[in-house]
């Protein structure tokens, strides 16, 4: 059956002329890739593309016999070209006819400007306005004394959770309030390590378990499954993008085929999703297995964690390996601090917490805010306002 998940060459492909095998296949990813493989080399067998493009020099990742996407595909061609110096193929363009570039083609590098379709289009965002600034000590907002505000969230309504090494502080509409944890929830087992809204729904990870909460009724709870080392998994991060929710584990990962220990998620427009792992690899989630994978890994003489992701202004931003790296869509830069927390405020502008200092972006470079604080660790904004969490205190920024 023509279609099927793994290229073989016993396939019952259609009889006939070129064109008609073609338009058989051009339903499915296999089709796709087919078709433009056939466009750039000729006309190798369907199911002996991976050896046309490498005979073309064009290397596919993956295992020979899966079936080959079109993104791939594509990816291979734009590589190869690159490989090939001189000038850019004006005939790439065609391989993205009526689509955006997929998230494997974006990944591979591409710094000629003849070549700027590849990269996200932005419209550019108006320059930021710092107003005032409210703070309270962790024991005014409910909390302990001497926690720290690792974790916070926007929450619908402009709301924001604060979620701490010893607790979890809800403010809305000017009040502060403790989160409903179920009877049996100890204190030590309160650390929260990340959150996200799902479907009308907060999810909560701490170091133990997963809460829910549809903000009425009673919390339920999950506890982490086994490691493979006779202990607790860590829930590392959560992300909600439309009606998924992905959760990276440290030894595994939910909502799609994703990495082990991914430390930090981000989407772009189009809804792929970026995770970054502890080893230093950025990887693209997918739902199928030979869809997504590592892009890029961070490392000098070892592998260094990617903490922090956002999406904006055009851009992939990854806080790693010392500095702020940029992905536009086809070419990397960096330049800058490494940044402790990232967050996208509603016009699409970048903040960043870095060298204990807030900082926004401005013509794609960090600069710094002059906002009082001290020790800062989490960031996020809702609408008109940033919130800081930090050691023993909390700020509210006007924005």
């Amino acid at each position: 059956m023509v279609g099927e998940a793994r290229l073989t060459t016993r396939f019952a492909v259609p009889s006939g002329p070129v064109d008609r095998v073609l338009e058989a296949l051009d339903e499915t990813g296999l089709g796709l890739a087919r078709a433009r493989i056939a466009a750039r080399l000729g006309d190798p067998d369907p199911f002996h593309v991976r050896a046309a493009l490498a005979a073309a020099g064009a290397t596919v990742a993956g295992t020979t016999g899966l079936a080959l996407t079109s993104d791939a595909a594509d990816a291979a061609l734009l590589a190869a070209d690159v490989a090939r110096g001189g000038p850019p193929d004006p005939a790439l363009a065609g391989l993205f006819a009526g689509r955006p570039p997929g998230p494997c083609a974006r990944a591979v590098p591409v710094d000629d400007p003849r070549l700027s379709w590849l990269r996200w289009q932005f419209r550019p965002t108006r320059p930021a306005r710092v107003g005032a600034v409210s703070s309270w000590s962790a024991a005014e907002i409910g909390d302990t004394d001497v926690a720290t505000v690792r974790c916070v969230l926007a929450l619908p309504g402009g709301g924001v959770a604060l979620g701490s090494d010893y607790g979890l502080t809800l403010w809305k509409n000017g009040a502060f309030t403790p989160f409903p944890w179920p009877l049996g929830s100890r204190r030590e087992a309160r650390r929260v390590e990340s959150m996200a809204v799902n479907r009308g729904h907060l999810y909560v990870a701490t170091s133990q378990a997963l809460y829910v909460w549809d903000f009425a009724a009673k919390v339920t709870s999950r506890r982490h499954g086994a490691d493979e080392e006779d202990g607790f998994d860590d829930l590392n991060v959560l992300l909600s993008t439309g009606e998924r929710l992905y959760l990276g584990y440290r030894t595994r990962f939910e909502g799609g085929v994703g990495p082990p220990d991914t430390l930090a998620m981000a989407a772009d427009p189009a809804g792929v999703v970026y995770a970054g792992t502890r080893d230093g690899e950025l990887h693209v989630i997918s739902d199928a297995p030979d869809g997504g994978g590592p892009i890029r890994s961070f490392a000098d003489h070892k592998p260094r964690p990617v903490r922090h992701l956002a999406w904006a202004e055009g851009s992939l931003w990854v806080a790693a390996l010392g500095t702020l790296h940029r992905f536009d869509g086809a070419s990397w830069s960096a330049a800058g601090p490494e940044p402790t927390a990232l967050a996208v405020d509603s016009e699409g502008r970048l903040w960043a917490l870095a060298e204990g200092r807030l900082h926004v972006l401005t013509h794609g470079t960090l600069v710094p805010v002059t906002v009082p604080l001290e020790r800062p660790w989490s960031l996020t904004a809702v609408p008109g306002a940033l919130w800081i969490g930090g050691r023993e205190r909390v700020w509210r920024v006007e924005i």
